[in-house]
């Protein structure tokens, strides 16, 4: 009676470790990969930072070879460009000052 009671026990414990190993070894679990999406983001973040830095970089090398005068007048667009570029708030939208 003992002998069978013990053998019971060895096959529930082999069932039970059998579980918990394609639990982890399954396609669901995510545990014991890299998952192949988030690879691909940070190749394309490094991507995207690298491309800004060498934009940047050439922006800056126009900026050096221009003239005083043309300075002057990209810096007069910029300001410009910040005004025009605003959003405009909507009169429905807009916030009612009290006061």
């Amino acid at each position: 009676m003992k002998k069978s009671a013990y053998q019971g026990r060895k096959i529930l414990i082999a069932a039970i470790l059998c579980l918990i190993s394609f639990s982890f070894a399954g396609t669901g679990c995510r545990l014991l990969r890299r998952d192949k999406q988030d690879i691909a983001e940070k190749k394309t973040e490094e991507a995207n930072k690298k491309a800004d830095a060498e934009y940047e970089n050439a922006r800056k090398q126009h900026y050096k070879h221009q003239s005083k005068d043309a300075k002057k007048m990209m810096k007069q667009t910029e300001k410009q460009a910040k005004k025009y570029n605003k959003p405009k708030e909507r009169k429905f939208y807009s916030k009612k000052k009290c006061g």
